[in-house]
Formats: structure tokens, sequence, C-alpha cells
């Protein structure tokens, strides 16, 4: 019988000790369109969007893409983020009052992480 408590009296701190520990896994498929991805990728020895001109040229093409004039839509707000692995930009859409659009790039790569609008 006392075997039985003490078996019991080791394993059940030692089961909820393990339950603790359990990391939780990085649930990229469930994201929502404004969050980054759990693992940011670095491939290249060499940053592919290294500046803000580089950046911005890129963006400038991007966003043809919905039929705005970069020229209208300038100055770009630019920040890094994520250990400064992430190009934040934000722009005002002339095309809606409150509107701003999003664009989130991976810096290495120059992959889009995110591009999505916005009402504020």
């Amino acid at each position: 019988m006392t075997r039985k408590i003490l078996i019991i009296l080791f394993f059940l701190p030692l089961c909820l000790l393990a339950q603790q520990v359990k990391k939780e896994k990085c649930k990229d498929k469930n994201r929502s369109i404004n969050q980054l991805p759990c693992k940011i990728t670095e491939r290249y020895g060499i940053d592919m969007m290294p500046d803000e001109k580089a950046i911005i040229k890129y963006v400038d093409l991007l966003i043809k893409k919905d039929l705005l004039d970069p020229e209208k839509v300038k100055p770009y707000q630019i920040s890094l983020i994520a250990d400064n692995k992430v190009w934040h930009i934000v722009l005002k859409s002339y095309n809606c009052r409150n509107c701003n659009i999003y664009i989130n790039v991976n810096k290495n790569t120059g992959e889009v992480l995110n591009y999505y609008k916005s009402e504020d």
C-alpha cells in the first residue's frame, strides 16, 4: 500500500511539471491577416532590402497593384520590427477617408509577409 502511495506522490508532480514545460506550437496556418509568421526566414547572407531607399522602390511597385499613384500616397511611415528583421510600412490611402494600407516585408528575402487595408 505504501508503495502505491509513494509512486503516486512521485509521478503526480512529475506529470504536472511535464505539462507546464510543453511549448505551444506555432500556428501559422490559423494566423490572422495582421499577424507576423512565427518564424521569419533568413535565407541569404546579405539582406535583399537593406535600407529605406530599396524598400521605398519595392513598395512603389506593390501599391501600383492596387491602382494607387505612389506620388499621392507618399510619405510612407517606415519602421523595422521583429528584431530588425521585418520592414513595417504604413500608407494613407487617398481612395478612402480613414483607410490605411499596412505592408510587412521580410528584410532578408524581400517576401511580403502581410498586405492588408484597415479602416482606423
